[in-house]
């Protein structure tokens, strides 16, 4: 049983980052740039597609080697 406590225990904090991270994300760029990104799904989601997208682990290139 303490194991199974431990795992949820784990999976919580994983999803409270997850779902945090982009907010923290949105917060710092207003914060820094004085910009008025409104804190939505939208946005949220957008912050997903944007580090999604700046991660790039999807296409390798083996340039001839």
């Amino acid at each position: 049983m303490m194991k199974m406590n431990k795992i949820l225990l784990w999976l919580i904090i994983l999803v409270a980052v997850a779902a945090l991270g982009p907010l923290l994300v949105i917060w710092s760029l207003n914060t820094l740039f004085a910009l008025t990104i409104p804190f939505t799904i939208e946005t949220w989601s957008a912050v997903i597609i944007l580090g999604m997208f700046l991660k790039g682990d999807g296409v390798k290139f083996n340039n001839g080697k």
